[in-house]
């Protein structure tokens, strides 16, 4: 009910307001959002580095400079720039968004890993599917946010992994960063997994169990699951999904 309430174009424009006031934000602010285990942590890595003024100290300071809101520290009372990273669903009042998609079933089965790994969810990956987890389904997170009129840049996931740099650049320029393509090609080359986890170590701080991007999700589908995936999803997200 309260959902639907701030879905509605006048209650939203109001709520937005409040929103943006109490927590100081700003009408050039950008939001980089993803279904979890998307590329998200990789892509936040990389726009730190194409920062004005960037040195190796920054890594450090990460959740100062680029927010993860759901990071320990509450991300409106960081040091920002004009770019937070978040998971939410679509009904939240963000202006801008970058919205990061990648294949439903790889990042489906990532997340499954992830957070039994971390202890917070106990069952097998065909139950993970079955159930409502946080933040919603794959299928309706993505619906949500490709719709949303606040999305500026869809960016997938893939297209990243071919080719980073004209991605990277869509991103910038909405942004109002200077970061000429030179930077950029260096940027991406450096980004790697090993460099991610050597910074991580380095700087002391967690980035959350850096993925591969390799293609071990496809095992764990068998047919009969991937059609019981497949059956549900809002037929607008289906062409984010690569073919087997």
């Amino acid at each position: 009910m309260i959902k639907s309430l701030f879905l509605s174009r006048p209650l939203r424009g109001l709520y937005r307001a409040w929103w943006e006031k109490k927590y100081h934000v700003a009408a050039n602010d950008v939001f980089l959002v993803s279904y979890p285990r998307s590329g998200n942590t990789w892509v936040r890595f990389m726009l730190l580095q194409a920062r004005a003024g960037f040195d190796e100290g920054d890594f450090q300071s990460i959740e100062e400079i680029i927010p993860d809101m759901h990071h320990s520290r509450p991300w409106f009372r960081c040091a920002r720039t004009n770019l937070v990273k978040s998971h939410l669903c679509h009904w939240q009042p963000f202006r801008r968004v970058v919205y990061l998609v990648r294949d439903g079933r790889a990042a489906t089965w990532s997340n499954w890993r992830y957070q039994s790994d971390e202890g917070s969810f106990h069952g097998s990956f065909t139950d993970f599917l079955q159930q409502d987890t946080w933040p919603s389904s794959w299928g309706r997170h993505v619906e949500g946010w490709i719709s949303a009129p606040e999305t500026r840049l869809v960016i997938r996931y893939e297209d990243l992994l071919a080719d980073p740099v004209p991605e990277l650049q869509k991103i910038v320029a909405l942004l109002g960063w200077p970061c000429n393509e030179d930077r950029l090609q260096r940027i991406a080359a450096e980004a790697t997994r090993h460099r991610m986890k050597a910074m991580e170590t380095q700087a002391h701080v967690c980035l959350h169990r850096v993925g591969s991007g390799d293609q071990a999700w496809r095992a764990a589908f068998s047919t009969n699951l991937e059609k019981s995936f497949l059956d549900v999803l809002p037929s607008v997200t289906r062409r984010f999904l690569t073919r087997l």
